[in-house]
């Protein structure tokens, strides 16, 4: 799990660097408009991955047996003796 957010971390960093790289270097209005789009659409396809990576369930806990907790222990002794009172209880 970690290895997917590690990824997206990475792809955002990247390309939030890269916009305002050339955020600062485009003169024009046109171009600086068009790399925002393309940065956000990066970043909305990196998001993608990561929502799947935290909405499934993890392998190494799912899968596992689930077991009961052990009844209380029985004793070998006579049921009439133990309805006396004489019983361990």
């Amino acid at each position: 799990m970690s290895e997917g957010i590690l990824a997206a971390v990475l792809i955002v960093a990247i390309v939030v660097g890269a916009a305002c790289y050339a955020i600062r270097h485009f003169s024009r209005a046109v171009g600086r408009v068009s790399v925002v789009i393309g940065a956000l659409a990066v970043l909305v396809g990196a998001l993608v991955p990561v929502v799947k990576i935290l909405v499934e369930p993890s392998a190494a806990g799912a899968g596992g047996q689930v077991v009961a907790p052990a009844g209380p222990a029985m004793s070998n002794q006579d049921p009439a003796a133990t309805e006396a009172g004489g019983g361990a209880r």
